[in-house]
């Protein structure tokens, strides 16, 4: 059943989301659900369920698309930065999961999304 966004979780979301993009909680390698919750006074599964609702995929997802942006527009400031370091610096435990979350999300590599889109 999908629950229907009320006034509450989207005071959560945008909160959530605050926390993403002014304090770039995103760049934390090990970030957890649980560590979002402790910082809005919430519990875990309400975090979760108001970003499926709000975005329609799980926190790891929501995450990485964050991640995903900050790399994009790292590459594009640095074309010649190293993809290993662009991965670290994006939040990414290791250039493995970079990899594959980039490529499940843009459709290419990488480095080939930095050949099709160099200034």
């Amino acid at each position: 059943m999908i629950r229907v966004p009320d006034q509450a979780s989207e005071l959560l979301m945008s909160r959530i989301c605050h926390l993403m993009e002014h304090d770039r909680l995103f760049l934390r390698s090990k970030l957890k659900i649980s560590d979002i919750a402790a910082l809005l006074g919430s519990n875990s599964h309400y975090v979760s369920e108001c970003i499926k609702a709000h975005r329609a995929c799980p926190f790891s997802q929501f995450i990485n698309q964050y991640r995903i942006a900050y790399a994009k527009q790292l590459m594009q400031a640095w074309p010649d930065k190293k993809i290993a370091a662009v991965a670290i610096e994006s939040g990414f435990a290791n250039e493995m999961s970079f990899f594959r979350n980039f490529k499940q999300v843009e459709g290419v590599t990488p480095r080939e999304w930095l050949n099709k889109n160099k200034k």
